[in-house]
């Protein structure tokens, strides 16, 4: 009985390292398959979904803002006035009206000395006429002097002068009706019926039509630290900053850039022209986007560009379904577009969504791609 234990023991003994050895062997084959799983999934994981568009080359200008308001600058500005005192009759128009070339504006009075002081002249003319025809006709009967009939001339041609200077001033009796020189907008009126107005002061401001006239009808104020970067011609877009006004974005153009730093605003005067609009009328606060330093780069969207300890870059994605990385460099910010400079490879897109998750050369698939 012994002797059967003790050989069982003995057969058990030698039969351990081939149990040992298959049971490893199981442990190891289960490890393998565990690891096929996990290299697969993690093959899945490597295939990021990302959304991309085409990429092109363009002209895109670096936007300068600034905010300001329609009003004619000096050179459109006009003052309506009268060398000589004159009282207000009628007012025909209103501040802010449009006007044409002849339209009547106010209905105005000379003052009694400005007419007496016509009158005289006129006078004095006639006096003087006669007074050299008495003296010629004294001279050819030998009963005047040379000198006596040379002082008649004179006197002549002094108040031929005389009269031609009150025929420019212009005064006459009665009621006199000044009329638009050309077309505009009434900006202001200095006086109200019945005013005493002296002469050489200001009656009202007349504004030319820009439009026609080609003079600037927007000031602007633009910070100093961007005004450098402006030029005469550049395109400005001009919207109301009312939000109640009717009309959309006026492009126009930059006229002139000002030197120096308003001491009220603190910013930088630049004047545009823009052509008339429903919602640019005289007085309108306005916003407006001046483009500037126009120039071709890549022009891709905002979210295309990344940046790291690197610098700049963008992922496009190849014919293969493999994302690239490409070095950029930014040289307009257009709000939602940005214009690089860079080695892009030409027709391929450009990643603009999943880009964060992707390195050099991995496989994606392209939303909307079947």
């Amino acid at each position: 009985m012994n002797r059967n234990k003790q050989a069982a023991a003995r057969r058990w003994a030698s039969a351990r390292p081939q149990i040992l050895s298959l049971g490893q062997a199981g442990v190891l084959g289960l490890g393998c398959l565990l690891a096929s799983f996990s290299g697969s999934a993690a093959a899945d994981a490597a295939t990021v979904s990302v959304t991309a568009l085409p990429v092109r080359q363009a002209v895109i200008a670096q936007p300068v803002s600034a905010y300001g308001a329609v009003s004619a600058s000096g050179a459109a500005v006009q003052s309506v006035t009268l060398p000589y005192t004159v009282r207000i009759a009628a007012l025909r128009v209103a501040p802010g009206q449009r006007v044409a070339k002849g339209t009547p504006l106010m209905d105005v009075v000379a003052d009694a000395a400005a007419t007496l002081a016509r009158d005289q002249a006129s006078t004095a003319l006639a006096a003087a006429r006669r007074d050299l025809a008495h003296t010629r006709a004294l001279y050819d009967t030998h009963l005047a002097t040379q000198s006596q009939l040379d002082a008649a001339q004179k006197s002549l041609d002094d108040a031929v002068q005389a009269e031609a200077v009150q025929q420019r001033v212009g005064a006459t009796n009665g009621t006199q009706t000044l009329r638009a020189p050309f077309d505009g907008v009434v900006v202001q009126l200095s006086a109200g019926q019945g005013d005493q107005v002296a002469s050489g002061a200001p009656l009202g401001l007349l504004a030319r039509d820009a439009q026609h006239a080609q003079v600037p009808n927007l000031v602007l104020n633009v910070e100093p630290s961007l005004a450098a970067s402006i030029h005469p011609g550049d395109v400005v877009e001009v919207r109301p900053v009312s939000a109640n006004l009717t009309g959309g974005v006026v492009t126009g153009r930059v006229a002139t850039i000002g030197a120096a730093i308003d001491p009220v605003t603190q910013a930088v005067v630049v004047t545009a022209h823009a052509p008339a609009s429903p919602g640019l009328i005289p007085g309108t606060r306005v916003s407006a986007s001046i483009q500037t330093r126009p120039a071709q780069h890549w022009v891709v969207p905002r979210s295309a560009v990344l940046r790291d300890k690197d610098g700049a870059y963008l992922f496009q994605i190849d014919g293969l379904h493999r994302a690239h990385r490409i070095a950029v460099r930014p040289e307009v910010d257009a709000g939602e577009k940005y214009g690089v400079d860079g080695d892009l490879l030409k027709g391929a897109p450009v990643v603009v969504a999943g880009n964060y998750e992707l390195t050099e050369g991995m496989t994606v698939t392209v939303a909307g791609d079947h």
